[in-house]
């Protein structure tokens, strides 16, 4: 060790040695009181800036305490009309609920008339031979059918728009097909009917074979119309498919069997309950047993579709066997009016109403099938989440169920992509 490195160490060591190179700032504020033995702290003035006296005492009672976490706001009122809330935003659904309520309204005005000439015609014809007794007592009832078929479908038009279910929209124009060939083939019948009667004016005045071609004319306009505004609600709302369900590919394969059924089952109820009037008043004798078998056969159909209903909606497989089965009864039921009415076609009884029975019972025959068929996938699919995933999105929306989801919440598009 050299001699400077010893002196180093020999040399003591002031506190000059260790002052900080910003010692120099505090050393004035160092000592804020005077040095002593004793501990002493800063004297702060803690009189407030603004006196509680400049004040008024008006808010003394509040309590300011904020709670954590802070209520959720609630939301704003809903100023919409009633005729708003049931209507979408959609002009093309407009427009479909409008086509519709125009087509039912002039249908059943000139429906009216009819069966108000009809009605004026039975009571002036003094002597009535058989076919004029017939068509008296027929004609009425198939006005009665087609004026029910389009109060039918206006309910079943505005449950599409409010639910926005594409599918429906699509039945609903195959249904109004239907309509416009039975129209051209009532047309015909009434023109005849009427010309064979005394008939009269009617309240409108209007000839009766101006009535009979302005009918299906109304119809095929309001067909075009729904199979353009049909795809084009098809196409609005089609980028936004089962947005309530989820990714889930196959919950979507389940909801879309789940929609056909549930279509399938609300057009069983027409073809029922069309054919057991026609065939109530038309061909049975309101003494015989089969009349009474046949009026207690229709509240308990109507039952039986109900059930089916709600048997797919909360996923009970008891309800949904007693359906297949009432399904399997009501075929047995069908199939054999049908052969009845087949067989006796030629009789007196059934010669003039044969060909509307047989109508009505082949499509419910087909559309029995087919609703048998959408029944057994729909109970297959029981239990695999599509009832949870239902409820979890409506209790999210605070929505009650329906069939789809209802307009304030619901996607726009309801398909079966």
């Amino acid at each position: 060790m050299s001699f400077s490195q010893t002196q180093r160490l020999q040399t003591p060591l002031s506190s000059d040695t260790f002052k900080p190179s910003h010692d120099n700032l505090v050393d004035s504020n160092s000592t804020p009181f005077a040095p002593n033995s004793q501990h002493k702290s800063y004297v702060l003035d803690t009189s407030p800036s603004d006196p509680k006296g400049d004040f008024d005492d008006d808010d003394d009672g509040l309590n300011l305490r904020v709670a954590y976490p802070p209520p959720s706001q609630l939301p704003p009122p809903d100023r919409r009309t009633w005729w708003q809330k049931i209507l979408p935003d959609s002009i093309a659904c407009r427009l479909y609920v409008i086509t519709v309520l125009v087509e039912t309204t002039i249908d059943l005005v000139i429906e009216g008339d009819l069966l108000l000439r009809f009605h004026e015609a039975d009571k002036i014809q003094s002597l009535q031979t058989d076919n004029i007794a017939i068509a008296s007592r027929k004609m009425p009832v198939y006005l009665s059918v087609f004026a029910l078929a389009h109060v039918f479908q206006l309910g079943m038009a505005l449950d599409a728009v409010y639910a926005r279910n594409t599918l429906q929209f699509f039945a609903l124009t195959v249904f109004n097909a239907l309509f416009l060939v039975y129209a051209i083939i009532q047309s015909s019948e009434v023109r005849k009917s009427l010309t064979t009667l005394s008939s009269s004016s009617g309240f409108s005045h209007i000839p009766v074979n101006v009535l009979t071609v302005v009918l299906p004319i109304v119809i095929a306009v309001a067909e075009l119309a729904y199979v353009a505004l049909a795809w084009t609600i098809y196409n609005e709302f089609g980028w936004k498919v089962y947005k309530f369900l989820g990714a889930n590919r196959q919950i979507k394969k389940m909801f879309a069997v789940y929609q056909i059924y549930q279509c399938l089952v609300k057009f069983d109820v027409f073809f029922w309950v069309g054919f057991c009037v026609q065939f109530t008043w038309l061909v049975l004798d309101r003494h015989s047993w089969e009349f009474y078998i046949t009026c207690a056969a229709l509240p308990l159909s109507i039952i039986l579709l109900v059930e089916g209903h709600l048997a797919a909606r909360y996923e009970n497989k008891w309800m949904m066997a007693s359906f297949l089965s009432g399904c399997v009864g009501a075929m047995i039921y069908f199939s054999y009016k049908f052969i009845k009415v087949v067989v006796k076609k030629d009789t007196p009884e059934f010669a003039p109403v044969w060909e509307s029975l047989t109508t009505f019972a082949v499509i419910a025959i087909i559309l029995l099938l087919i609703t048998f068929i959408y029944a057994w996938m729909v109970m297959r699919n029981f239990g695999r989440g599509l009832k949870d995933q239902i409820s979890r999105n409506q209790a999210s929306s605070g929505t009650n169920h329906r069939a789809y989801p209802s307009l304030s919440v619901r996607p726009n598009r309801m398909s079966i992509d």
